[in-house]
């Protein structure tokens, strides 16, 4: 067994574990059943990712995320570790291929939805697979109480029924105490050791404000700001204006959202991460597996739909220990808004029946049949094609998901893929035929070389490119190639794919989950509530109010939050540490008078004008003749 942190060393170059990450391998290593409760950026893959290469044999990890489950696939290839996912939309006969390649092939890591536990395959190939550890995340999931809760949860004790030995390890962000000892009971987890982190931030400080004016307050909050940022909107549209308006301001931003290509959204990220570009603007698509430690703002233009997701996203500011903002700017309208977003237009059951029935209709699925086939699937014409209320079913299709009757794969700018099925003389001699055909088929040929070989992924917009045509005519002439059968073609031309996953017997399969249905709009409800009540409440510390909603009631207030700051005419010793060494590090660049000082720092004046007087007590600033500051070095 190689000790884990020589393989933390080898593979992910640091040399030392996060706070409690040592802990949680060694009880993981030690054969336990194992909770961990960590914060966003607390380090949570690792914690099964070291102990499971430590061990022989190959690791289980049940998530309900495609993206991410697909983001950590991808990040542990890189690092030469062999691993694999499975997920919705896949023929049987590729299913079966992956199930052997995990069970033979010297695989590390088997990543799987927990609907696809369901498949009697799947259970049987895992029941031959040598497992040295089952991995639940985003384990808050299993609770009708939790935050995103999925039914099909309830159903990952099965591989413990496989496997009665193995340790299970159900890490999570965002648990409640009532969450987390549902999650404990609903996986069976045997004498458990619970690892919890605090969720304090004592670096961090929120901030609430009522603002009609957001812009303003955006661009006095940024101005200065020599970090990076993120501004959350709700929609794509308010991202493309919000980045326009910042750009105009002399803020460089930039927008980031489902609908943009995946080209488009790695070169976005790389210029936000080497702060070519200081903000971005995003809807909620932007966060997941996103490190940047240089975070300064966070800022919510609109409010958030749980307190859950809420803590997450304020969570990806000052990862690197340095002072940063979290901070939600709001009006009355926010306060309709996410009503009638999150409450309101929550679906029925009935709601349910009917959607289910024209979405299979849309498709032309027949009864009892449908189970696991996958459809490239264009909200938008689904919802003009029918005259659905956009917003409902939008809704109703997350509920379909999260209560496991559909998967919806949000993968917006995937790639197409395709196969040659003759051979290079054969293609050009039907390429003579038709020189528009020819082009486009020769570009593909010069692009991607051993496309006769095995499956190669194409870029669509890249063939249009070197051709000179647009891509609805690369797609028509695939199309032609893949009718005369010169090739095997998977051709992505919407937005996200839908898998079925049970087969259709419509009212009946709504009213098995109708009692889950009713539980979620219930609980989305009091998250709703939540949320109006940490804006609302003006008398209370922002950070207290926060880790008490995670169950952490001992806690001081942080004295850095908009609430701290406006009772408190003096600052806190915390406070007056940050308070002086941003003044300092300002300092350092010129000479600024209290005034400047204060626009450059989104602290109360008065604070900063009572640590500008500690510092000058205590020679650490003097002031010139133009009762300008500068360091006493």
């Amino acid at each position: 067994m190689n000790r884990p942190l020589q393989i933390l060393e080898k593979y992910w170059g640091f040399s030392s574990f996060r706070p409690l990450q040592e802990e949680i391998i060694t009880s993981v290593l030690d054969g336990r059943d194992t909770v961990a409760l960590l914060p966003t950026s607390g380090g949570k893959s690792l914690c099964f990712q070291v102990p499971a290469l430590a061990m022989e044999g190959i690791c289980v990890v049940v998530s309900p995320l495609v993206a991410l489950m697909n983001d950590q696939v991808k990040n542990l290839q890189e690092r030469g570790i062999k691993a694999l996912s499975i997920t919705g939309g896949i023929s049987f006969g590729e299913l079966q291929i992956l199930l052997d390649n995990a069970t033979y092939g010297n695989y590390k890591f088997l990543y799987l939805s927990p609907e696809r536990l369901q498949q009697e395959v799947v259970q049987n190939a895992i029941r031959q697979m040598n497992i040295n550890l089952i991995a639940v995340d985003e384990a808050h999931c299993i609770s009708q109480w939790g935050n995103d809760f999925r039914p099909a949860y309830k159903n990952i004790s099965i591989v413990r029924e496989l496997h009665p030995l193995v340790p299970i390890i159900a890490l999570t962000a965002t648990a409640t105490p009532e969450v987390l000892q549902d999650t404990v009971a609903q996986l069976k987890l045997e004498l458990p050791a619970i690892f919890k982190s605090s969720f304090v931030r004592k670096n961090l400080s929120y901030q609430v404000y009522f603002e009609n004016d957001k812009l303003y307050r955006i661009q006095q909050l940024l101005k200065n700001n020599t970090g990076s940022a993120i501004v959350y909107v709700r929609s794509r549209s308010t991202a493309v204006e919000t980045s326009s308006h910042l750009n105009n301001l002399g803020i460089s931003s930039t927008f980031y959202h489902g609908g943009i290509s995946k080209n488009d959204k790695d070169q976005r990220l790389e210029a936000w991460r080497n702060n070519s570009i200081t903000t971005i603007v995003a809807t909620n698509a932007f966060g997941m597996g996103i490190d940047h430690s240089n975070v300064r703002f966070v800022i919510h233009t609109q409010l958030p739909e749980s307190i859950e997701s809420y803590f997450q996203e304020a969570g990806r500011a000052g990862r690197d220990g340095d002072y940063a903002s979290a901070v939600v700017l709001y009006n009355e309208y926010d306060k309709i808004l996410i009503k009638k977003q999150f409450v309101d237009s929550l679906p029925t059951p009935k709601d349910l029946k009917k959607l289910y029935r024209t979405l299979s209709n849309y498709f032309q699925v027949s009864y009892g049949e449908g189970e696991y086939t996958q459809f490239n699937f264009s909200f938008t014409d689904f919802c003009q094609t029918y005259q659905l209320n956009t917003l409902l079913a939008y809704n109703g299709l997350n509920s379909l998901d999260r209560l496991g009757v559909i998967e919806l794969s949000k993968e917006f700018g995937r790639r197409s893929k395709l196969l040659f099925l003759v051979s290079s003389e054969v293609l050009l001699s039907y390429f003579e035929k038709d020189i528009a055909l020819s082009v486009i088929g020769k570009t593909i040929l010069r692009l991607y070389s051993g496309i006769f070989d095995t499956p190669t992924f194409i870029n669509l917009e890249l063939i249009a490119k070197k051709c000179g045509q647009p891509v609805e005519k690369i797609i028509e002439a695939l199309k032609i190639f893949e009718r005369d059968e010169l090739l095997e073609l998977t051709l992505y031309e919407t937005d996200a794919t839908l898998t079925f996953l049970v087969p259709r017997e419509d009212d009946k399969v709504i009213n098995v989950i109708a009692k889950e249905v009713d539980g979620l709009n219930r609980k989305k409800a009091d998250q709703v509530t939540s949320v109006l009540k940490y804006i609302e409440n003006t008398e209370e510390c922002k950070s207290r109010q926060l880790v008490q909603y995670f169950g952490e009631t001992d806690v001081m207030p942080c004295g850095i939050c908009s609430v701290c700051a406006a009772q408190e005419t003096t600052a806190t010793k915390t406070e007056m540490k940050l308070i002086s060494e941003k003044i300092l590090q300002l300092l350092e660049e010129s000479e600024m008078n209290s005034r400047e000082i204060s626009e450059r720092l989104t602290f109360t004046e008065s604070k900063i004008v009572y640590v500008l007087q500690l510092l000058l007590d205590s020679g650490k600033v003097k002031t010139n003749t133009k009762k300008q500051f500068y360091r006493n070095e």
